[in-house]
């Protein structure tokens, strides 16, 4: 039994992977208390700690936490970059849409402090369950767009709603995609999870308190004020796409391969 696991195909490893957190997903569904992170987080520990120690590695060799100076500086450095981007992509969205906005005179300190370990908890986790055991056992045993895509679609998934129209669901598809093969990148260029930890950290928390459209939060650092445009496809969505190309391009063209067996 070990031996037919171990010299499995590495995407039915995967398919197995998700197959079990899409039954989670079901349970969770019925048992309201379960629909939370840390169950799908626990799920996935396990399943990577079991795949892992059949094949005598451990847990460790994921890369989820940082273990030297340049991982810490994979970190910081991700998570500038996300915060940036996110910068960017605002500017971008307000020079299309005209919106008016304003800066927020009331900032509320235990909402940025909450709003930030709440992110780093949801980057974290998603990048352990994605660009984890997964995605690192398929580029093993594939090449790198094969990897990339084999993930982008079950991270996409993970962000469709119920209810949610067609064209919605095809407009999540396409942007989550961009955004896992961003993060997958990051993981391909340094050989551990603090990178890619960072950017989706970032990202995250930027958006959070710097909405690019109105209904954002009150609490927020930026508040759009006033709005006469239709948003669409164009003066949203647009910019998005364009930065998260450019940052692919320059972390592909400019970030030197770190870590072993760098490719």
């Amino acid at each position: 039994m070990k031996n037919m696991i171990i010299n499995a195909p590495a995407w039915i490893k995967v398919l197995c992977y998700f197959l079990i957190l899409w039954v989670a997903t079901l349970i969770a569904g019925t048992v309201p208390m379960l629909n939370d992170f840390i169950f799908f987080f626990t799920i996935a520990l396990l399943m990577s700690w079991a795949f892992l120690r059949l094949e005598n590695r451990s847990l460790v060799s994921i890369g989820f936490w940082p273990k030297d100076k340049n991982t810490i500086a994979d970190f910081f450095g991700g998570l500038g970059i996300g915060i940036m981007m996110l910068i960017f992509t605002f500017i971008l969205t307000i020079l299309l849409t005209k919106d008016n906005w304003k800066l927020n005179t009331h900032i509320n300190l235990i909402f940025v402090i909450i709003t930030f370990l709440m992110c780093l908890w949801s980057a974290f986790v998603q990048e352990f369950v994605f660009r984890g055991y997964p995605f690192q056992e398929l580029l093993k045993n594939y090449r790198s767009w094969v990897a990339q895509l084999l993930i982008a679609i079950p991270f996409g998934l993970m962000h469709i709603n119920k209810g949610m129209e067609t064209n919605d669901i095809i407009l999540v598809m396409l942007s989550t995609g961009a955004g896992s093969v961003l993060f997958g990148l990051a993981y391909i260029k340094t050989k551990n999870l603090m990178f890619p930890i960072g950017i989706h950290l970032g990202w995250n928390y930027a958006q959070e308190l710097i909405p690019r459209t109105t209904g954002g939060k009150n609490s927020a650092l930026v508040i759009i004020i006033d709005s006469h445009t239709t948003y669409n496809m164009f003066n949203v969505s647009f910019p998005y796409f364009l930065i998260i190309l450019i940052a692919i391009i320059a972390i592909w063209k400019i970030k030197k391969p770190t870590g072993k067996n760098s490719v």
